[in-house]
């Protein structure tokens, strides 16, 4: 669903924004300490427990079409370590087939997405990077410049409620000056993880963007055996790892096996590793209203003026 954050710009955009908390985080564009200064700088705006900040660039030798960088997390009142050790494991395993981004990678202009965590899928994924860490409410803004698309994510976890119309108005008038600082601060500092290059890609990422990019469908059982036998496993592992018969096994493959067009384990990892950028795609949606992902809200930013 499509929704129009502060349409006719009820909310003023002149934002109350301490002077000292301005100055820091100028002041630390470059250093280690600017994600943590963003984070207590936008805290003191937006209530929240978690930013992140990122940036994917396109083009180049990436097998997915693009390389992201992870330029930092910022905790309100989490241990530090443990949200970059979740934060590094997100980029090494999950980013590629995250569907929230995924309607809007490589887009133009600014949008405001919002994640409808009921519809994240039960796995991995959500345990680890969602449920464990209690996560409840995520948005995320993002803006094309230079090749390149930054995009800062804000988290909310149970003690805090979803966010407001108002916040989400706000947070996209923020972008207006944040952006310009993120870009600068990542062309002056090193990022903290890069995902998709050529050599560090994980063959399951590769798999389960390119289902997603061409829309296939495969159950739990289908998905879960193609991702065994992807990692080396035989029919017999994959049958002991998903408590079936060897029988129910093959016949979970065969199935997969057809939606996907392959025949052979070794059509299946060759299928696995092909980039979806070499695979011949629909023609895209306009820029400007990317398609909604299952698990995204996307939220049309307000325009500049009444």
């Amino acid at each position: 669903m499509l929704l129009n954050v502060d349409p006719f710009n009820h909310q003023s955009r002149h934002i109350d924004v301490p002077i000292k908390a301005l100055g820091d985080i100028i002041e630390s564009v470059g250093t280690p300490h600017f994600v943590h200064r963003l984070t207590s700088f936008m805290n003191g705006i937006i209530p929240l427990d978690v930013v992140h900040v990122e940036r994917s660039r396109f083009g180049g030798a990436a097998p997915l079409g693009y390389s992201c960088e992870w330029l930092g997390s910022g905790a309100v009142d989490d241990e530090q370590a443990e949200l970059d050790h979740v934060m590094g494991l997100y980029y090494e395993r999950y980013q590629a087939a995250d569907p929230l981004f995924a309607a809007i990678r490589g887009t133009t202009g600014t949008h405001l997405v919002v994640r409808d965590m009921s519809t994240i899928p039960d796995g991995e994924f959500r345990k680890l990077i969602f449920d464990e860490r209690q996560i409840a409410h995520e948005c995320v803004l993002t803006k094309d410049a230079s090749h390149a698309q930054y995009s800062l994510a804000i988290v909310r976890r149970k003690h805090l409620p979803a966010f407001s119309l108002s916040e989400l108005s706000q947070l996209r008038h923020l972008g207006d000056f944040l952006f310009p600082l993120l870009e600068l601060h990542s062309s002056m500092s090193a990022a903290r993880k890069v995902a998709n290059t050529a050599t560090s890609t994980d063959p399951l990422a590769l798999f389960d963007a390119r289902v997603a990019h061409e829309g296939i469908t495969l159950s739990k059982r289908e998905y879960e055996s193609c991702k065994q036998l992807i990692i080396g496993r035989t029919v017999p592992e994959t049958a002991a790892i998903l408590g079936v018969r060897q029988s129910s096994a093959e016949s979970y493959i065969q199935r997969a096996f057809a939606k996907l067009g392959v025949r052979t384990k070794r059509d299946l990892a060759k299928w696995a590793l092909e980039s979806p950028a070499t695979v011949a795609a629909p023609d895209p949606a306009p820029a400007s209203s990317p398609a909604p992902q299952a698990g995204t809200t996307p939220a049309e930013p307000p325009p500049a003026s009444a």
